[in-house]
């Protein structure tokens, strides 16, 4: 009798412990978002790496991989790969990469938010990329950083992936 009691007392900490991972990747793209937002309308961030005519922030713990150049740079952290797509002909108020996104997996998208701040047009977005794993973009104008992120890290990736984005300056 007292296994079927356990049983019992047991199974709601189960529903509750369920219930909470599946609203973990809601609760990371919220929290992600909310960093994104307070990123693109703070100040800039000093950039600490130049790759020919483009200067960026590059997070402690990421490398630049050497096949990089000024328009498709890929970076590194311990995990994930990120590519910086930098179309030098858009202006900051562009919303190229946001039609793009729209046009190509506008019903895939679970998550988005769009920036407008000076002049600057920016936005994330966070879809699935198979089995527990999201794709995410941070875009300011001509500037799109994409990643492929699991559901633990997409906050920290988001903030992270924005910082990189406001950082960017192409010399002229």
């Amino acid at each position: 009798m007292s296994r079927k009691w356990m049983r019992i007392a047991i199974a709601p900490f189960l529903i509750v412990g369920l219930a909470a991972c599946s609203a973990s990747a809601e609760d990371q793209t919220t929290e992600g978002i909310k960093s994104a937002k307070e990123i693109f309308q703070g100040d800039i961030v000093e950039s600490n790496e130049q790759i020919d005519q483009v200067e960026l922030f590059v997070p402690g713990g990421f490398t630049i991989q050497e096949n990089s150049d000024e328009t498709n740079i890929v970076l590194m952290d311990d995990s994930n790969s990120y590519v910086l797509f930098i179309n030098p002909n858009e202006k900051q108020d562009s919303n190229l990469f946001y039609d793009l996104l729209q046009a190509e997996k506008k019903e895939a998208i679970i998550a988005q938010e769009t920036f407008e701040q000076n002049g600057r047009f920016g936005f994330v977005a966070v879809y699935p990329s198979g089995e527990d794993k999201y794709e995410i973009i941070s875009s300011i104008g001509g500037v799109k950083l994409t990643t492929i992120s699991d559901e633990a890290n997409i906050s920290t990736n988001m903030e992270k992936m924005m910082k990189m984005v406001r950082s960017v300056k192409v010399e002229a």
